[in-house]
């Protein structure tokens, strides 16, 4: 019995989640005492979450549950699950649970906080991940999830500042969230910059000085290419969070603006990304076919 269970820890341990998954059932079977079928459960849900069969994974928690319904890491794993089902109020409820078990742990607060950017709800991701600081400063998801929830609110030098200790206290997973930043300092740079001349050159934007940086194919060029990036995320691999959408409609401005001010028709047949014209002020937000 002890042989079996060791050996299927072991094997999570070393990430060898197939055999974890296919084992953890048998080892089940021989265990008795509580603490070890509650922790066999756990990294068996860890296991299939990693292996993608989250409906498998959800039952293992529930089993946890069952005979620990105070278990706080459970609960939290549990809202994780129910998020990538797309299970949004059950997980809302399962991480308030688990914060209400122990408030002293800041996972479910970076939770919450990611659930609340997912459903475009930046304020109160906020004011989740700021109170997760509060509790754990040295976590790097505190950081990461405050670099990306600043950035949508166009706070993008605190964002850069939030992202730079993710990464001092162990993050890895940076140069996504770079990329967004620097996306939204080039829509900020180009905004301010038809600004500018908008304020040199008296009358419409028509009027607008053909000096302007702004009006630069190569420049043009890049925010298309942002703008495309920033579709494929949203149109294949539907990543609908608020943060991308609020992008994409700031890049799309710009950039109509800038084709208009060089001649150009401000929407392109060119302009589509999984069946979605996404320089249409009306795209749609869920994915094309």
């Amino acid at each position: 019995m002890s042989d079996l269970y060791e050996s299927v820890m072991r094997a999570y341990e070393e990430k060898k989640y197939e055999e974890t998954a296919s084992r953890y059932v048998e080892a089940l079977e021989m265990i008795t005492d509580t603490g070890r079928r509650e922790e066999l459960l756990f990294r068996a849900a860890a296991a299939l979450d990693a292996l993608g069969r989250y409906a498998e994974a959800l039952a293992a928690l529930k089993e946890v549950l069952e005979s620990n319904p105070e278990s706080a890491r459970t609960w939290n794993n549990v809202g994780i699950i129910c998020m990538k089902l797309d299970r949004q109020d059950d997980a809302r409820e399962a991480f308030e649970t688990a914060y209400r078990l122990d408030n002293a742990k800041a996972a479910p607060l970076i939770s919450l906080g990611s659930l609340a950017l997912k459903r475009s709800d930046p304020g109160n991701a906020l004011e989740y991940l700021q109170a997760a600081v509060d509790i754990e400063p040295g976590n790097p998801l505190v950081h990461a999830n405050l670099a990306l929830t600043l950035a949508v609110f166009g706070r993008l030098e605190e964002a850069e500042d939030a992202l730079r200790l993710a990464v001092l206290y162990g993050f890895e997973q940076a140069e996504p969230i770079t990329e967004r930043i620097d996306a939204l300092k080039l829509i900020r740079d180009a905004m301010r910059s038809h600004d500018a001349a908008a304020e040199a050159t008296p009358g419409t934007e028509d009027q607008i000085s053909a000096s302007s940086p702004r009006n630069d194919p190569d420049t043009l060029a890049r925010l298309e290419r942002d703008m495309y990036a920033l579709a494929e995320r949203r149109f294949v691999r539907r990543e609908n969070d608020a943060g991308i959408m609020a992008s994409m409609s700031s890049l799309r401005s710009v950039i109509r603006s800038v084709r208009r001010e060089l001649g150009m028709p401000e929407v392109l047949e060119s302009d589509t990304c999984a069946g979605v014209n996404y320089m249409e002020e009306d795209a749609p937000a869920g994915s094309g076919e």
